[in-house]
């Protein structure tokens, strides 16, 4: 027994040592055949800009107030279109400029001084000019002035006065006012100022001068 155990010792030896170098590499005695890639820090991300809810804007609108504002009766009073039917008011058209007429089916100096205004409209620029054309003879109604309208082939806003809207334009601008011979006319600026041209028949190069003078 003790002869075997002389003759396997340098065994032992050897195993010892490989052992011994085993532990101070760490690598129990085997090369790695291959090591996992070093790991990447995951890139930062900037915190998400929230969506804005339904029906809501991502940016405040402004509001903002006409600049013109006309609230004299006769502005605001309610007219009916008579070639559309639709409403409106003398005030919203305020920031062009606006040709006031009073006028009667009858009347013939009214009917010429609507083709010298149509003829000076078409020297003026349409989107900043209106014409607007009341009828004060409280014997006529909106179906006779759209055929009136019609059958010249006028342009504008053509309405029947309202008892209130004419009782309006009397106490501002006097009775003649509402004398359809007398060819009454306003002339309301960009600015909103108010003027009551003189009585009688306007040309059409007075009716553009006088609108030009107004912002148009």
């Amino acid at each position: 027994m003790r002869l075997r155990l002389r003759r396997s010792a340098p065994l032992v030896l050897m195993i010892s040592a490989l052992l011994a170098v085993a532990a101070c590499t760490g690598t129990g005695g085997v090369a790695p055949t291959s090591s996992a890639p070093p790991s990447k820090a995951a890139p930062s991300l900037s915190p998400a800009t929230p969506s804005p809810a339904p029906g809501s804007s991502a940016t405040s609108p402004t509001s903002s107030e006409p600049t013109v504002i006309l609230d004299q009766a006769w502005a605001t009073g309610e007219l009916i279109d008579v070639a559309t039917g639709e409403p409106f008011r003398i005030a919203d058209h305020a920031g062009k400029v606006i040709i006031v007429e009073t006028m009667a089916i009858w009347c013939k100096n009214c009917l010429q001084q609507q083709n010298d205004v149509q003829a000076a409209l078409a020297r003026l620029p349409a989107d900043r000019v209106v014409f607007i054309v009341l009828d004060i003879d409280p014997n006529e109604d909106a179906s006779s002035l759209a055929a009136y309208r019609d059958q010249h082939g006028f342009d504008g806003r053509y309405a029947v006065a309202s008892t209130d809207v004419a009782r309006a334009l009397s106490a501002e601008f006097g009775d003649q006012f509402l004398n359809p011979p007398s060819t009454p006319m306003l002339l309301i600026g960009t600015d909103g100022s108010v003027t009551r041209t003189d009585f009688g028949h306007k040309s059409p190069d007075v009716i553009v001068a006088l609108a030009e003078a107004n912002g148009a």
